[in-house]
């Protein structure tokens, strides 16, 4: 867990929402910050790599206009998984999460709120992020032995090809799509740095 704060792009939101205080910056631009949780999946030269973990303001994946949401997993500190999220339209349709990775359990090491990772918080595979190990972060728990090995197959480090980015539900993904470039055949692959050490540390 970590005070964290980062461009809210264009928005016309000023002051405390959802959690979230907005400010302005440098050139009239807009930031917004909050209580950020994230969990670590690999370890650099004085910081952690992350990966996000978010509740989409209680709606988990099925937010609206939320990209690669199969690139997500529930994450939970009780002792059992907790359901994926649906709800029922006024017609009467179920709308239900289809998350195909494996939940990924947290060994709670605070008391109180901070323990509880509740039903909604799901880890994002898609995004990473630095953490510099100089900036103050409360370690909340880590994550289980026994969900490890899923939490680096699936992390952002080991995306499989078949998996491309996903756009937002009722958006074509032509758009997503890259062309590959030319001799890309020839080049060699570059490998990883910062992945050989995998820290459990559930980073919140």
């Amino acid at each position: 867990m970590v005070l964290w704060t980062e461009p809210a792009g264009i928005t016309k939101e000023k002051g405390a929402q959802n959690g979230s205080q907005f400010s302005t910056t440098y050139l009239n631009g807009t930031a917004y910050t909050e209580i950020r949780r994230f969990v670590v999946i690999g370890e650099g030269y004085g910081n952690s790599i992350c990966s996000p973990i978010h509740t989409y303001s209680g709606q988990a994946t099925l937010k609206s206009n939320l990209p690669d949401p199969k690139q997500h997993a529930i994450i939970y500190t009780s002792k059992h998984p907790p359901e994926e999220r649906s709800y029922a339209t006024e017609d009467g349709t179920i709308v239900k999460e289809n998350l195909p990775k494996e939940p990924i359990r947290v060994i709670p090491e605070q008391e109180g709120d901070e323990r509880d990772l509740g039903d909604l918080s799901r880890v994002n595979y898609a995004k990473i992020y630095t953490v510099e190990h100089y900036v103050r972060v409360l370690n909340i728990g880590k994550v289980h032995p026994s969900s490890m090995a899923s939490l680096e197959k699936n992390c952002m480090f080991n995306r499989r090809s078949d998996e491309p980015p996903q756009p937002p539900r009722g958006q074509s993904s032509s758009s997503s799509k890259r062309e590959p470039k030319k001799n890309d055949s020839t080049k060699k692959k570059s490998s990883r740095s910062g992945t050989s050490k995998k820290d459990t540390r559930y980073d919140n």
